[in-house]
């Protein structure tokens, strides 16, 4: 038991932040204001450091992309956050189907933990 728990501890940090994006299943890819679509993510994000961090969110892969909920959170040490991502992209930038993403999440302190998560937008028909 002991010796089972320090292998996934030290295994836990050295992988300072780990994130996971999950697709909201109850928010389906959508056309708001101005024709924009909307896709809305959920992403885990896990602190494995001893300090609370604050995270800074950017997404990239579509011409014009953007995050229009929050793009920072704040999680405790070793504490996993929830948070769901709005994201838009301006009409006619891609055709119906669905395109991949990725989302680049980095710590703001000054010891800089980053990380880079695959994602697909859809564009709806």
């Amino acid at each position: 038991g002991a010796i089972t728990l320090a292998v996934f501890v030290s295994l836990f940090l050295r992988t300072p932040l780990k994130v996971d994006v999950i697709r909201d299943r109850g928010a389906l890819a959508r056309m708001v204001e101005f024709g924009r679509i909307e896709n809305v993510f959920r992403l885990q994000v896990m602190n494995a450091t001893e300090q609370p961090q604050r995270y800074r969110i950017e997404v990239e892969g579509l011409k014009g992309i953007e995050i229009v909920s929050d793009t920072e959170v704040d999680v405790l040490p070793t504490e996993v956050r929830s948070v769901a991502i709005r994201v838009q992209i301006p009409p006619e930038t891609a055709k119906p189907g669905s395109h991949p993403i990725r989302f680049k999440i980095r710590s703001t302190g000054e010891k800089v933990d980053r990380v880079a998560e695959k994602a697909v937008f859809i564009v709806p028909r």
